[in-house]
């Protein structure tokens, strides 16, 4: 077995240290990264819910306006 230098086991803490330092960094960067794109899918959802409140309703209204228009036309064709 070979016999370290205290030189040497204080450069392997160091580094040690150092991995575990750049370690922290990256997961901290990755929060705040999860935490904005966490934010940026929920403005995207509440927005796809207020559009879907409104085109729900009006593709409604614009479906019977269709079956209607379409109804009175058929009619008229038979009567002519």
């Amino acid at each position: 077995m070979q016999d370290y230098r205290l030189e040497e086991i204080l450069e392997w803490v160091v580094l040690g240290l150092l991995v575990a330092v750049i370690a922290l960094v990256a997961f901290w960067i990755g929060g705040w990264l999860f935490v904005f794109l966490g934010k940026v899918f929920l403005a995207l959802s509440k927005l796809i819910v207020a559009l879907l409140y409104f085109l729900i309703p009006a593709l409604a209204v614009a479906g019977l306006v269709y079956l209607v228009v379409r109804w009175l036309g058929s009619r008229g064709e038979r009567l002519a």
